[in-house]
């Protein structure tokens, strides 16, 4: 495997780490090879290079943080330049939006079925990105929670974000998260009416590869379970 670049991202890029905060690493390989590794405080994702160019490109949200908030730790021959030379914004993130209004009214109608830190994270996740997304439209994207924090109106989300290394219990986390899905989304019948299926079959339909994630990290747990 030939890693050309090692880049952080995240909280620790930004200086706003808490003692709790994840390390984010990103390698850039040659190779095309995906992975992601977690080890304690440590997540580690590797990503082709081919693939790194094409999403920014494509205006990827990921990448989109990535060009605005990484630093080089090794990256002798200038590829997070690069990237940052090959980033162009889409027409809009409403399929981000979307995506995740999706995945949290899932979570928020039948999280019980996940374990607690598969919840916790994906409940944030879907915060996150649909703020993140919305500041993406206005051509001035904001990653820091602290900074979305004041970009929502739900009390909810505000709560979630600035607090968000708080141990809480699942029924409260779905409650906050329907909150602010109810405050800053428009849900349709279906989002209140749908059954898992349907909403599984809707994953696969749209796409969602994070929904879809998802419920396959929680089979595979489940299994281990058993």
């Amino acid at each position: 495997m030939s890693v050309v670049a090692t880049l952080l991202f995240g909280s620790l890029a930004r200086a706003d780490e808490l003692d709790s905060s994840d390390t984010d690493l990103l390698m850039i390989a040659l190779e095309n090879e995906t992975r992601r590794i977690t080890a304690g405080h440590l997540s580690l994702f590797l990503y082709p290079w081919q693939t790194l160019k094409k999403n920014a490109r494509e205006g990827d949200l990921f990448l989109c943080h990535l060009v605005r908030e990484a630093k080089p730790l090794l990256d002798p021959n200038g590829y997070l330049p690069r990237l940052q030379d090959a980033f162009q914004y889409r027409s809009d993130y409403m399929s981000d939006i979307a995506w995740a209004a999706d995945l949290g009214w899932y979570l928020a109608r039948f999280g019980t079925e996940l374990n607690s830190n598969l919840l916790a994270k994906r409940v944030l996740w879907c915060i996150r990105t649909i703020l993140i997304a919305r500041s993406a439209n206005r051509r001035n994207p904001i990653f820091a929670p602290q900074l979305l924090a004041e970009q929502t109106q739900s009390s909810a989300g505000k709560e979630l974000l600035l607090r968000r290394h708080i141990t809480r219990r699942d029924a409260e986390l779905r409650k906050l998260l329907r909150l602010f899905l109810e405050e800053e989304t428009s849900p349709d019948r279906f989002n209140n009416q749908a059954d898992q299926t349907a909403f599984i079959e809707r994953f696969v339909v749209t796409s969602n590869k994070v929904a879809l994630q998802t419920i396959q990290q929680e089979e595979q747990s489940q299994i281990g379970y058993s």
